[in-house]
């Protein structure tokens, strides 16, 4: 049995099912590429049902137990080649869904509602796979690292530079690897075990970024990663603190909108748990922008600068 045949089979016992069953259908439904990689009480916990209701949705299927069920995902799972030789071809993939959807909708507005709906649920797909464990680990490696490296490419580059621009201005010591030069290799020769390494990597997985995150890992530091799949070979190297948000949106060639919303709320939770030291030091870096002229203002508008103080002795 393929994994959309398992699906459709899932899918078409929904109408006999009600309450919590129906919730956990629809969250293994449309969340697949989870069921491998968790246990049944965590699947459980990311549907906001009982356990137990897994259980009964498997015995529905005909199986002895959710454990089955389970291994019937893991079964279907893609094999590491036929992954990446569907990933090498996303982008042309993405192009021709894009064209044939504006083929099939009614009008510009009802593709564009269409598109909106689709990134919408990007993110509204991140937020559940979010546990306050992983959220909390990661803020408090973030706060409290004595340096943070961070590291994306290609699409993965805006969610990376997004995290990394936040948090420099509310603590130090935070270094983006974008590679001036060709040797972005060079600025890990100071990484030391304590620091941080956040790799932000999507299918078919950059080797640059992942050749990075070994370093790093090698040399003591610990990883926080952002992927678009469970099955991303990185997340061997960040364990527990491995945050997926799927690209498959509508955007060309693939959204980063999930991405970004883990980005953002990695950075406010760590702007939050600074508190006054994050907040002195974002006020400093605010007035510092203002004053240099790098906004358009009316001379009413710019923060007055600091006065000296003279010693009334001199």
């Amino acid at each position: 049995m393929t994994r959309p045949e398992l699906i459709e089979q899932i899918k078409t016992i929904c109408v006999e099912l009600s309450g919590q069953m129906v919730e956990g259908a629809h969250y293994i439904i449309n969340n697949a590429d989870e069921i491998p990689f968790y246990s049944m009480r965590e699947i459980a916990r990311r549907a906001n049902v009982q356990p137990v209701n897994l259980v009964r949705l498997a015995q529905k299927l005909g199986l002895s137990g959710y454990g089955d069920l389970r291994q019937q995902f893991i079964d279907t799972t893609p094999k590491r080649p036929q992954r990446d030789q569907q990933s090498l071809h996303r982008n042309e993939a993405s192009a021709r869904t894009l064209i044939a959807e504006m083929g099939k909708s009614s009008g510009l507005k009802a593709f564009v509602d269409s598109f909106f709906a689709t990134e919408q649920a990007v993110v509204t797909q991140a937020r559940a796979h979010l546990s306050e464990e992983q959220l909390e680990n990661a803020v408090e490696l973030l706060a409290h690292a004595p340096k943070v490296y961070v590291m994306g490419r290609r699409t993965a580059f805006t969610p990376a530079y997004t995290l990394a621009y936040t948090l420099q201005k509310a603590r130090p010591s935070i270094l983006l690897l974008d590679g001036p030069g060709g040797a972005p290799e060079g600025a890990l020769d100071d990484i030391r075990p304590g620091d941080a390494f956040v790799a932000v990597t999507f299918a078919p997985f950059n080797r640059l970024v992942h050749r990075m995150a070994e370093k790093a890992a090698l040399s003591g530091a610990r990883l926080i990663a952002i992927t678009d799949s469970f099955a991303a070979p990185i997340s061997k190297l960040a364990g527990p603190l491995h945050f997926v948000a799927q690209s498959s949106g509508r955007a060309f060639p693939e959204s980063t909108l999930g991405a970004i919303a883990i980005a953002n709320i990695l950075a406010a939770l760590t702007i939050s748990k600074l508190g006054e030291v994050a907040e002195r030091r974002i006020r400093d870096n605010e007035r510092f922008l203002v004053n240099s002229g790098e906004y358009l203002l009316s001379s009413a508008a710019k923060a007055p600068r600091r006065r000296k103080v003279v010693d009334a002795r001199s």
